[in-house]
């Protein structure tokens, strides 16, 4: 996921630090899910030559847990973002923008428990490792999608009119 500091730094400073910190956490947090199973990182041969039974099982069972924080975290994100806007003077629940990117959020949050869900259904069911990099690439793609196409002009919209 992509930080745009130079389009956060317009916030003002208290806003700044919340947005900032949350995207550095989301950042962190799929970064530990890029590393979680050691199996995703040795080459794309069937799991059975890469990890033993044990390693892929840890990693069938961190998986969720991930998912399922993620989906926490991004919601909590996605509130301060909304709270944010709506304390702009010129923002309210009725504001196109803000009907617009309310409803990102809602559809990311939807993608990502669709994400959650496939997952459930397929874990034990092919290589553990092309299920990570798989999960880790489409994760990525929702948050850096959701950055270039609403939050650059969601920070563009806080500012003073």
């Amino acid at each position: 996921m992509l930080v745009h500091n130079r389009a956060i730094s317009k916030l003002a400073p208290a806003d700044y630090l919340i947005i900032k910190k949350e995207h550095e956490l989301l950042e962190k947090y799929l970064n530990e899910l890029h590393h979680a199973c050691a199996c995703s990182h040795l080459g794309k041969l069937p799991d059975s030559e890469l990890c033993d039974q044990g390693k892929v099982s840890s990693c069938q069972g961190r998986l969720p847990s991930f998912l399922f924080h993620l989906i926490d975290l991004a919601g909590m994100h996605f509130d301060h973002e909304e709270k944010i806007m709506l304390s702009r003077p010129h923002v309210d629940k009725d504001y196109e923008y803000f009907r617009f990117h309310h409803q990102a959020h809602v559809d990311l949050l939807q993608n990502l428990q669709a994400l959650a869900d496939e997952y459930l259904l397929i874990r034990n069911k092919g290589n553990i490792a092309e299920i990570y990099r798989h999960f880790y690439d489409k994760i990525t793609d929702l948050f850096e999608q959701h950055d270039h196409l609403f939050d650059d002009p969601f920070i563009e919209s806080t500012q003073q009119k």
